[in-house]
């Protein structure tokens, strides 16, 4: 949950089973957001990776301050040749 209005890092952790991925520095992390409406509130924003997380500041002021409801992020990198998308990350806008 996210109070409406506010700014907050958001922490997606993840594994590489294979062990051939170790850090996704570099990997040229993004994200989008998508409203309840299947409206597009992010695209191609921002974020930050540190060894196998993936960091977003996730304002929710874009674009005017987001109405109370359901979210979903995702989030976008690049390993070699791989453009990955992983997600949705569902979370709620509360009042």
């Amino acid at each position: 949950f996210l109070a409406k209005g506010t700014k907050e890092n958001i922490h997606i952790d993840f594994v590489d089973r294979s062990g051939a991925v170790t850090t996704l520095a570099g990997s040229g992390p993004t994200f989008d957001v998508i409203d309840f409406n299947d409206a597009f509130k992010v695209t191609a924003g921002s974020a930050t990776a540190a060894g196998m997380r993936i960091t977003v500041l996730l304002d929710t002021t874009v674009g005017g301050v987001w109405v109370v409801g359901d979210y979903r992020l995702l989030v976008k990198f690049t390993i070699g040749s791989q453009v990955i998308r992983k997600g949705p990350y569902p979370f709620v806008i509360t009042e």
